[in-house]
């Protein structure tokens, strides 16, 4: 994830784009982040439902993390200003990690027992930013500076490789006795399963509201690298920033998990999206520069950066595990195709939605206006995301 958040944006915006003007530069960005969430939100649903008739979970799983590795680790073989190339390996290494996630989120059922789920949840997301916070430590002292960037790529792509090990070799025994079925029983099987989530009114409107807010999480996060040089802050204070999230992130997750079991998952949920709320207004009016506290000089970035930390990794962490609680037995992995397809088609849409409030509103004598405005747009997505989110956890009391 580090990879597809800061180290790609940053070297498309410095190596890869160079000769490219501001505007094709963009569009290109954009569009290599909105294409494998749109491919994805279209055949979740129907990779989930063909996982559910076999041992095809594993084997998807296992060509979904090789293909992802071959894509990641070629990117370190890409030359400067070849910006084509660079874009088409960083789809197809993006559409294979989402596909990769989409079986591996439904495992969570047969890992976590049901009293433990969001703690067990929140100790995933933890170590995923340990393994973040590794690859930024060694950016932060300059091992990968300069053209040799390009090489952490390879390590990304090693290091998924090597930490998937044992789960591609975890047996799939739920499936051993479940019969094949053709592409076309497929297609009418998700559509049967799609009319029956539909139906069940605590699926629905937890659904409703997931999708509105992880698009604002999925937006800040790919986006805000982009916005922090957009505004003049330097590769190495974006880096620390980074690490900053990492380094809050690893306690926070852990924190969120243990207090959703005690508190409540949605209760946790709905205090991270505030604090979403506020970071979105907040950071949208950022300027470049130092901020002094406690006699510690520090960029004004990683202020917003200290405050995604502790809330990002909850909010996945627990929507997760909420949503697991949600599922019929024996349904989690088609269940899990149509929640991965939420979470994709969101990530379609927030740099859309921030893309056309910086049109629509963007000031012609201030260059980064149109990437504020974008950015505080976000805030309506956690507002939309937090009043469905109450409302779904009321009908599911009421049931």
């Amino acid at each position: 994830m580090v990879v597809l958040a800061l180290i790609w944006p940053q070297m498309f915006h410095r190596y890869w784009g160079q000769g490219l003007d501001h505007q094709t530069e963009s569009i290109t960005f954009k569009l290599s982040q909105a294409t494998p969430c749109l491919l994805i939100f279209l055949v979740a649903p129907f990779l989930g439902q063909l996982a559910e008739t076999g041992h095809f979970r594993l084997r998807a799983l296992r060509w979904s993390v090789v293909l992802g590795v071959i894509f990641t680790c070629g990117l370190s073989f890409v030359p400067a200003s070849e910006w084509f190339y660079s874009a088409l390996l960083y789809t197809l290494g993006a559409i294979a990690f989402f596909c990769a996630s989409t079986f591996y989120d439904s495992m969570i059922v047969d890992f976590a027992p049901p009293g433990q789920r969001h703690f067990i949840s929140g100790v995933a997301y933890s170590l995923g930013f340990v393994a973040g916070l590794i690859i930024l430590v060694c950016l932060a002292l300059g091992f990968f500076a300069g053209d040799s960037l390009r090489w952490i790529y390879l390590a990304a792509g090693l290091w998924w490789l090597i930490f998937s090990l044992p789960l591609l070799f975890y047996p799939d025994e739920r499936s051993a006795h479940v019969p094949s079925l053709s592409l076309r029983q497929v297609f009418y099987a998700t559509v049967q399963t799609s009319k029956e989530l539909w139906a069940d009114v605590k699926v629905r409107w937890f659904l409703l509201a997931y999708i509105l807010y992880i698009d604002g999480l999925h937006a800040v996060k790919t986006s805000a690298a982009h916005f922090g040089a957009v505004l003049g802050f330097g590769e190495m204070d974006l880096i620390k920033a980074f690490l900053v999230v990492q380094v809050i992130g690893v306690p926070a997750a852990l924190i969120f998990g243990w207090l959703g079991n005690r508190w409540g998952a949605v209760r946790m949920i709905a205090m991270a999206l505030v604090g979403y709320i506020f970071l979105t207004v907040f950071g949208s009016q950022i300027q470049p520069g130092n901020l002094t506290l406690l006699d510690f000089s520090f960029p004004s970035v990683w202020l917003i950066a200290a405050g995604v930390g502790l809330v990002q990794g909850g909010v996945q962490a627990l929507s997760r595990s909420y949503f697991a609680e949600l599922v019929p037995q024996g349904r989690e992995v088609v269940y899990f195709g149509f929640y991965s397809m939420m979470g994709k088609f969101a990530a379609f849409m927030g740099p859309l939605l921030g893309a056309l409030a910086g049109w629509a509103f963007a000031s012609p004598t201030d260059g980064t206006s149109a990437e504020r405005i974008g950015f505080a747009s976000f805030a309506l997505l956690f507002i939309l995301g937090l009043i469905l989110l109450t409302h779904s956890h009321r009908v599911n009391q009421a049931k």
